[in-house]
C-alpha cells in the first residue's frame, strides 16, 4: 500500500512538472516572438 501511495504522489508531481514546463515553454516562445517582431518592426521603421 505504501508503494502505491508513493507511485501516486510521484505521478502527480510528474504531471505538475509537465504543466510547469509547458507554461515556461509557452512563455519563452512568446518572448521570442515579441523580440523578433520588435526587431522586424524597428528595421521597417528605419
Amino acid at each position: 500500500m505504501n508503494d502505491e501511495m508513493k507511485l501516486l504522489r510521484l505521478t502527480k508531481e510528474n504531471d505538475n512538472f509537465r504543466k510547469i514546463i509547458k507554461t515556461q515553454q509557452n512563455t519563452i516562445n512568446r518572448l521570442i516572438d515579441y523580440f523578433i517582431l520588435g526587431i522586424r518592426n524597428s528595421e521597417t521603421q528605419k
